[in-house]
């Protein structure tokens, strides 16, 4: 995959990180967009599964007088889209595969897993680089290291093997480096040889790399044993519904007047249409709008599918004070003899954005959003009582008045939270997630001015008190 970009004077490398299900790639790749302050992209997850991969891009150090430029890119792990995860191994200048370590199942696992990157690595002409990250050494039953070396193989007697705990940050940067430095020694075997295209890369952008893998398909065939979510979440003949547009009929849009507003607002780009694993269409990723029609929203004709938003247009209009601005819901025909409803939001940065993006700031400062962020969930929960809408760190951001739900509008009522659990610990659960996560490394700083500081309010001693309790 490696080639050398002369209009920007850069040689280009993909790191590409391997795995088991839930061994940590993701989680290792967002660490270390923290530390290197880059933003990672995640087409289409769905549940917390990556469905095709984790994007990030960094430019630092030389390389025989040119730019080093990464191309960080994690794979799929589930079975059910091996395609996916073979082409992007098949691109690799390294490999970092992630090993579940936390015990001895986890380690067999792993072991299966590496099985299958090593017999596609292996077709490459230059070998391609391997480093093992064995993850979640601070478990209790961790695997010692000699155990995980004999259990991946004696091919692996001799790699490279970092430890790290991917949620606190711990191991990340350190085998992002020896990976980088892996990577250059193959581009150097590739130079000798002649084999280092000169020009830009074929794939530059996630929208690209999103691109070509949706001509794959995600699964095996039915006949094979694949599941029904397996099939739906890759490439498919269905065709694609059309979006709405000006052609909305009069009575198929809400709120009439703004909603017409939105509509010409959110559609006026191209969009790509894709349908999620659940069979429900989403449009506008990447931009400021997200259009998202669920499987069921689907109508033989106009008068059915005019019923339907109507109940949709009342339940938002019960919710109206607690949902974001610039929403509608919309009845467009699909270009088939069908209808479908829309809903369109502008993308508003959650809570967890909001955080997240300022996880660089002074710990005073930081402990203060953190408090802030507290108060606006403790709000909603007491504002969200009677209503579909469950607040979280996701759902919630910012608003013209204050906390909001700038989340898609769920079309069923979401589960409620256990009436056993008080709105400050349903907060406690929200806090201890992202100090678990996007700031784990800021949590002593956060702890130890939280020590010193003045508690002001009722959050702040609940911000407070998170972080005392979540002693890592």
């Amino acid at each position: 995959m490696a080639v050398v970009d002369p209009s920007r004077n850069a040689v280009v490398i993909r790191i590409v990180y391997d795995g088991p299900p839930f061994a940590g790639k993701t989680t290792s790749v967002q660490a270390l967009g923290r530390s290197l302050a880059r933003a990672v992209e995640t087409p289409l997850a769905i549940a917390g599964r990556t469905q095709y991969f984790d994007w990030m891009e960094y430019t630092g150090g030389l390389f025989e007088g040119y730019q080093i430029r990464c191309q960080i890119v994690s794979v799929p792990g589930q079975d059910d889209l091996a395609a996916r995860r073979r082409a992007l191994l098949e691109s690799a200048d390294v490999v970092v595969f992630v090993a579940d370590t936390g015990g001895r199942d986890a380690v067999e696992r792993s072991a299966r897993h590496v099985r299958d990157m090593v017999e596609v690595l292996g077709r490459a002409e230059v070998p391609v680089g391997i480093v093992v990250q064995a993850n979640k050494r601070d478990l209790p039953d961790a695997v010692p290291r000699d155990d995980v070396r004999a259990a991946l193989g004696d091919q692996f007697s001799q790699t490279a093997l970092t430890e790290s705990v991917a949620e606190a940050g711990q191991g990340i940067r350190e085998t992002f480096v020896l990976a980088v430095r892996l990577a250059l020694d193959r581009v150097r075997a590739l130079m000798k040889a002649g084999a280092v295209p000169r020009r830009p890369p074929t794939i530059d952008t996630a929208e690209a790399l999103l691109a070509s893998l949706e001509e794959l398909p995600a699964a095996p065939p039915l006949a094979t044993g694949a599941t029904l979510e397996a099939a739906l979440s890759g490439a498919t003949a269905t065709a694609a519904p059309r979006l709405p547009d000006a052609r909305v009929p009069s009575g198929a849009i809400w709120p009439p007047v703004e909603g017409r507003m939105v509509l010409h607002e959110a559609t006026s780009g191209p969009h790509s249409v894709r349908r999620l694993a659940d069979g429900s269409w989403v449009a506008g990723l990447g931009s400021a709008w997200r259009l998202h029609s669920e499987a069921a929203a689907r109508y033989d004709d106009f008068d059915a599918g005019r019923q339907g938003l109507v109940a949709w247009a009342r339940t938002h209009a019960v919710h109206g004070p607690l949902l974001s601005p610039s929403r509608c819901i919309v009845l467009a025909d699909t270009g088939r003899g069908e209808w479908r409803i829309w809903q369109i939001v502008q993308v508003t940065p959650s809570l967890r954005s909001w955080l997240a993006d300022h996880a660089g700031q002074a710990a005073g400062d930081l402990l203060g959003r953190l408090g802030l962020a507290a108060e606006a969930l403790g709000d909603c929960e007491r504002r969200f009582a009677d209503s579909w809408l469950t607040p979280t760190l996701d759902t919630l951001g910012w608003g013209p008045r204050g906390p909001q739900f700038v989340a898609l509008m769920p079309s069923q009522p979401a589960p409620r939270p256990s009436s056993a659990r008080s709105p400050e610990d349903r907060v406690v659960d929200q806090l201890a997630t992202i100090l678990g996560g996007e700031l784990a490394e800021r949590r002593d700083e956060l702890r130890a001015a939280a020590a010193v500081g003045a508690t002001r309010s009722r959050w702040d001693h609940v911000v407070a008190t998170t972080l005392a309790a979540h002693t890592p």
